[in-house]
């Protein structure tokens, strides 16, 4: 179902990233990885229109989710965005972020990060439910 997806990781832990990086790779995604905010400009200004969702942890040593968000979508519009955070107070930011916010707890295994990118393409009209 992620086949023909380009989706960018961005967390500061990099076997995090390495971990997301491979289990969405086996589901068939095109996946690009960075350690912070400044990689993920990197990325965003390398692949111009050509991200089609991130996945971002809300606090990151040189930013924010939010601002890896605001990267994103200055290069790639149309691409979804989805917070990851294992923080505390991770529902308080889920509240702020806004009801249409796709959101994963940190830890969280590989099969549940696999559903919860597919609920979100599904919810966004990005795909069609599999039946």
């Amino acid at each position: 179902m992620l086949e023909h997806l380009r989706i960018l990781v961005v967390d500061d832990e990099p076997d995090l990233c390495e971990i997301v990086r491979r289990v969405l790779s086996r589901a068939g995604a095109e996946v690009l990885t960075a350690s912070g905010l400044a990689g993920a400009q990197r990325c965003c200004a390398e692949y111009p229109g050509g991200i089609d969702l991130a996945i971002t942890d809300l606090k990151l040593n040189d930013g924010s989710g939010v601002q890896v968000a605001e990267a994103v979508r200055a290069s790639s519009p149309d691409a979804m965005i989805m917070y990851m955070s294992g923080l505390p107070y991770f529902d308080a930011a889920v509240i702020e972020l806004g009801p249409d916010a796709s959101v994963i707890a940190k830890p969280f295994r590989a099969t549940e990060l696999v559903d919860t990118v597919q609920t979100a393409l599904i919810r966004a009209g990005r795909v069609a439910p599999e039946r």
